[in-house]
C-alpha cells in the first residue's frame, strides 16, 4: 500500500535529483558553521528508470529508497545502479525523465570545489556541474569602542534618578526633611519678595500695616462717616416727634399803625365829660374827636396736646426704633469696611507676591535661553531649542505685565477705600508703603455654632429688626387718624388802651381755651394711609426673613471657602517643593544630554502654577476669614475707636446697643410666631400661637377628585 510517508520520500528524492542536476548544493545531512563553502559531495548514481507503464492506483506506489549521504571528509564514488523494485501488481515503476544538460555561464571558469580527490564529481550524464560564483569579500566594520574614539563624543554624566516612587517617598512627606525643604523654598521666595519690596519702597511716605489701615479707615472712610451722620439725623427725628407731646410755650408780639381816615372810618368827633366826685372828671371823645391809630400787643401762649389717638406716642416709638437702627447700621458699616480693608490690603500683598513669582519664571527662562544659545553656537543642540526658549520667554512676559498692573490698581483702590488724599502736587504717588505678608493661621470653626452666633450678633439683622418695630409703630400712628384730637391753650396778653391817645397806657389779662377736631369723613384718606403702613410692615418682615437666610448663607459660604483654601494650601505646599526638585532634575538631564528642553519648560510651568496656587489659596483663606468675621461681627475691639466722629453720649449708646450678650428686642405680637431666629437660637423653645392679627398663610389648593367615567 502507498502511504503518505512513502510519497514524501519519493518527492524528496525527486527534488534532490533536480537540485543535483542544476549543480546546486544539497548537503541536507548537515548544516556546517558559516565560513568557506564546503565541497559538494558526490551523490551515488541513481538506478536506471524502467520503461513507462500504465500508472496504477496511487496507493500502490512503493517508497523510494533515500540516497546515501556521503560521510564528511570522504569522497563518494558512483555506485552501480540496482534493479528497480517491482510494484505489488508486478509492473515496473515509471522511469525518471532525462535531465537536460545545463548551459555553462559566459566567461566563467570552473572552480573546483575543495575535496580530498581535488576534482568535482561529474553529473550522472557525464557532464561537470557548474562552479559556484565567488563570494564577495565583506568590508570589516569598526566596533563601538573604535567608532566612539573616532567621533570623540563626550561621555554623558550618569546620575541616579529613581523612575518610580519607593518607600522613601512616603516617609519623606511626613518627615522633617520635607518640612525643611518647604521652609527653604519659602525662604528663597521670601528673599526675592523682600528684595522687590525694598526696590518699590518710597522713602518719602510712611509704612502702613493692616492695623494702621483699619485705624485710618475708621476715621476717614466716607461710608462710616455717612453712617455716623445718619445717627445724628435719626436723633433729630426723635426730638422732632417727641416735641409734639411736650407743652408748647409761645411768645408773640405785634405793632400796627394806620391812617386817621381808616382809624375814624368817617365818623365825627365830640367830647363827653363825666364828673368824678373823687377827683378829675373823665373826658371821652366821640364822633369827630381824635382817634388812636397805633396799637401794640404782647401775648404769651402755652399749648398742650391732650389726646390724638396715640399718634404722637407711636411716632416717638417709631423714631426711637429708627435711631437704634442707625446705630446698628453704623456697626454693620464698620464690619463691612473692616472686611473690605482686609481684603484689599492683602490683595496688594498677593499681587506683589505674584510679581515675584512671575519674575522668577522670566529670570529662569532668560537663563535657559542664554544656555541654549551657547549650546547652539557650540553645535550641540539644534536651532529649534533656541526658538522654543525664545517663545517660552515671550509667553512669560504678559503675565508679569498683568501682575504689575494689578498691583498698581490694587494700591489705588486701597487709597480710595481708606479715604486718604494724595500728596500735594503728586496725584499719582501712593501715600503709604504696604508692610505685610500672606500669613496662614488656620482656625478651627464649628458651623452650627457659627450660625447661631451670626444670627444673634449680626448688626444688619438687628437694624432690620428695629425697622420692623418702626413700621409697626407707624401702623398705629396712621390708625390714630380715625380718632379725635383735643388740645388746650392758655396765656397772658398785654395791649395798649385804644381809648387813650397815650400809647403807653396798657391793658393786660389772662385767657384760656380748648380746641378739638374729629375727621368724621375724610374720603378714606386715613384708610389708605393705614393700608400703606401695613404693607410696609409686611415688606420689612419679609426682608428680615430673607436677610436671616442670607446671613446663614454667608456663614456657610465663608466656612466652605475656608475649607477649600485650607485644602488647597495643604496640597500645594508640598507640590512646590516637588516642582522645584522636578525642575532641577529636568535641568540636569538636559545638561547631561538625557533629557529635552520641553521637559524643563513643563517643569517650570508646573512649578509656577504650584506657587501661584499657594499664594492664591492663602489670599482666599484670608478673604474668607474676613467674610466670616463680618458675618459674625467678631471685631468688637473697634468700638473703642469712636470717640470721633461720634459724641461721647453717642459712643456710649453705640457700645451699649452692640454688646455681644445683649438679646434682641421681641418682634411685634403679630409677627412673633414667625420669628425666624427663635428656632435657631433656642431649638427647645415651644412655638408661640399665631395672633389673630398675624397674616394667615396662603392655603394650599386641594386637588379636585377625578370623576369616575360613566359606565353604560
Amino acid at each position: 500500500m502507498l502511504t503518505l510517508k512513502k510519497l514524501f520520500v519519493a518527492g524528496g528524492t525527486f527534488l534532490a535529483l533536480i537540485v543535483l542536476t542544476n549543480g546546486q548544493d544539497n548537503s541536507l545531512s548537515k548544516f556546517p558553521t558559516p565560513g568557506p563553502m564546503p565541497t559538494i559531495a558526490p551523490i551515488g548514481t541513481p538506478a536506471p528508470l524502467p520503461t513507462l507503464a500504465p500508472f496504477p492506483t496511487p496507493a500502490a506506489l512503493p517508497s523510494m529508497p533515500p540516497a546515501a549521504s556521503p560521510s564528511p571528509g570522504q569522497s563518494q564514488k558512483s555506485q552501480p545502479s540496482a534493479s528497480p523494485t517491482p510494484l505489488p501488481d508486478g509492473s515496473m515503476p515509471l522511469p525518471l525523465p532525462v535531465m537536460p544538460t545545463p548551459i555553462p555561464l559566459m566567461n566563467s571558469q570552473p572552480v573546483a570545489s575543495p575535496s580530498p580527490a581535488g576534482r568535482a564529481t561529474p553529473m550522472p550524464d557525464g557532464s561537470m556541474p557548474l562552479p559556484l560564483p565567488p563570494m564577495p569579500t565583506p568590508i570589516p566594520l569598526p566596533d563601538a569602542q573604535t567608532l566612539s574614539e573616532e567621533l570623540n563624543l563626550p561621555t554623558p554624566a550618569q546620575t541616579s534618578e529613581p523612575l518610580a516612587p519607593g518607600q522613601e517617598t512616603g516617609r519623606l512627606k511626613d518627615s522633617e526633611s520635607m518640612a525643611m525643604k518647604q521652609k527653604m523654598a519659602q525662604a528663597d521666595f521670601l528673599k526675592s519678595l523682600d528684595k522687590l519690596i525694598a526696590q518699590q519702597r518710597n522713602p518719602a511716605v510712611a509704612d502702613m500695616t493692616l492695623e494702621d489701615a483699619e485705624r485710618i479707615a475708621l476715621k476717614q472712610n466716607p461710608t462710616i462717616l455717612n453712617a455716623a451722620q445718619q445717627i445724628r439725623f435719626t436723633q433729630g427725628q426723635v426730638v422732632t416727634v417727641r416735641a409734639q407731646a411736650i407743652p408748647q410755650l409761645n411768645l408773640a408780639s405785634s405793632y400796627n399803625q394806620q391812617g386817621m381816615n381808616l382809624a375814624n372810618n368817617g365818623r365825627g368827633g365830640g367830647t363827653i365829660t363825666i364828673p368824678n366826685p373823687n377827683g378829675k372828671p373823665i373826658v371821652i371823645q366821640s364822633g369827630g374827636g381824635e382817634t388812636q391809630n397805633k396799637t401794640w400787643n404782647i401775648q404769651l401762649t402755652a399749648s398742650q396736646l391732650i389726646y390724638d389717638g396715640g399718634a404722637v406716642i407711636s411716632g416717638i416709638r417709631s423714631a426711637i426704633a429708627g435711631e437704634n437702627s442707625a446705630f446698628f447700621s453704623l456697626r454693620a458699616s464698620i464690619d463691612s469696611i473692616i472686611a473690605q480693608v482686609k481684603t484689599n490690603f492683602f490683595q496688594v500683598v498677593l499681587n506683589r507676591a505674584l510679581i515675584v513669582a512671575q519674575e522668577q519664571s522670566v529670570t529662569l527662562l532668560q537663563q535657559q535661553l542664554k544656555d541654549q544659545q551657547n549650546r547652539y553656537e557650540a553645535g550641540t543642540v539644534p536651532r529649534f531649542n533656541v526658538l522654543q526658549a525664545e517663545v517660552a520667554l515671550a509667553n512669560a512676559k504678559p503675565p508679569l505685565i498683568q501682575a504689575q498692573n494689578a498691583y498698581r490698581i490694587s494700591l489705588y483702590t486701597l487709597v480710595k477705600l481708606l479715604g486718604m488724599d494724595y500728596p500735594r502736587g503728586h496725584p499719582s504717588e501712593v501715600p503709604f508703603n504696604i508692610v505685610g505678608q500672606l500669613a496662614y493661621n488656620p482656625r478651627k470653626i464649628d458651623t452650627d455654632q457659627s450660625i447661631r452666633v451670626a444670627v444673634a450678633r449680626n448688626p444688619s439683622l438687628k437694624a432690620q429688626r428695629q425697622l420692623i418695630l418702626s413700621q409697626a409703630a407707624n401702623v398705629n400712628a396712621q390708625f390714630a387718624g380715625y380718632l379725635p384730637t383735643i388740645s388746650a391753650t392758655a396765656g397772658h396778653e398785654f395791649t395798649n388802651n385804644l381809648s387813650s391817645m397815650n400809647l403807653s397806657d396798657s391793658l393786660d389779662d389772662w385767657f384760656f381755651g380748648a380746641t378739638g377736631s374729629w375727621a368724621i369723613w375724610d374720603g378714606l384718606a386715613t384708610a389708605g394711609k393705614v393700608q400703606q403702613a401695613k404693607a410696609q410692615l409686611q415688606q420689612a418682615s419679609i426682608n428680615y426673613d430673607n436677610s436671616v437666610r442670607q446671613i446663614i448663607l454667608d456663614v456657610q459660604q465663608a466656612i466652605s471657602n475656608l475649607q477649600q483654601a485650607k485644602e488647597t494650601i495643604d496640597s500645594q505646599e508640598a507640590s512646590v517643593v516637588q516642582g522645584m526638585e522636578a525642575l532641577r532634575l529636568a535641568q540636569e538631564r538636559l545638561d547631561a544630554g538625557a533629557g529635552t528642553q520641553l521637559d524643563v519648560l513643563n517643569a517650570q510651568v508646573s512649578l509656577l502654577q504650584s506657587q501661584t496656587f499657594v499664594l492664591q489659596a492663602r489670599y482666599d483663606y484670608i478673604s474668607a476669614l474676613a467674610q466670616y468675621d463680618q458675618a459674625l461681627s467678631l471685631d468688637t475691639q473697634y468700638q473703642d475707636s469712636f470717640a470721633d466722629p461720634l459724641t461721647p453720649s453717642q459712643a456710649k449708646k453705640f457700645s451699649k446697643l452692640n454688646e455681644p450678650g445683649k438679646p434682641q428686642p421681641p418682634l411685634p405680637r403679630a409677627l412673633r410666631a414667625g420669628d425666624p431666629i427663635k428656632p435657631i437660637l433656642d431649638p427647645n423653645a415651644k412655638p408661640e400661637k399665631p395672633s389673630k392679627k398675624s397674616p394667615k398663610p396662603t392655603p394650599t389648593p386641594k386637588a379636585k377628585p377625578t370623576p369616575k367615567p360613566k359606565t353604560s
